[in-house]
């Protein structure tokens, strides 16, 4: 891999997110509301621009691919073990949450390993980040009439991005072993 498709802005905004799950974890632990909310939006904004910049600037590199949702991962695995630790979110839909990151880590690493391909988010995939973090946004801002709700809608997107991504697994190991 060249220098050149490591360092690039796209690379370095995903890598900057990363860093912020040590500012998510304190917030959340200190129940700073208005600082972590701050660096929350700073998190979207970096997740916009990454992609926003890897196809204006033609940037669309193999580590951009695994760097920029390994990030989002690592701040909502912080996020949402910070939130059960100091505000009471329960650990179990915590525990559904890092779980389904684990299966996607695993599902794409061993694509990876067996098929050479980086298996990208997919529409059911952006759809349940969405419904985790408005989850996270009703914790955090303790709107505990929308808690269910919301979670129940978290549940049942885990679910369908699951067989989503089970079936793209499955599809890409499929056509690799055709080949």
């Amino acid at each position: 891999m060249k220098k050149s498709e490591i360092f690039t802005i796209s690379n370095i905004l995903s890598l900057s997110r990363i860093f912020l799950a040590i500012p998510i974890y304190i917030y959340i632990s200190k129940s700073e509301t208005e600082l972590l909310l701050l660096v929350l939006v700073i998190a979207i904004i970096t997740d916009f621009l990454d992609g926003y910049f890897a196809r204006r600037l033609n940037e669309i590199t193999e580590l951009g691919k695994i760097l920029d949702p390994f990030a989002d991962k690592v701040c909502t695995t912080t996020g949402f073990i910070a939130l059960s630790i100091f505000q009471g979110f329960p650990l179990w839909i915590t525990t559904v949450i890092i779980l389904r990151d684990i299966f996607i880590l695993l599902g794409s690493f061993f694509i990876f390993r067996k098929a050479k391909l980086i298996t990208p988010s997919n529409i059911p995939g952006k759809i349940t980040v969405f419904f985790i973090s408005l989850l996270a946004l009703v914790q955090i801002l303790h709107w505990s009439e929308l808690f269910w709700p919301i979670t129940i809608l978290v549940l049942l997107s885990i679910i369908v991005s699951a067989y989503n991504y089970s079936l793209v697994f499955l599809k890409n190991l499929k056509t690799k072993n055709d080949d």
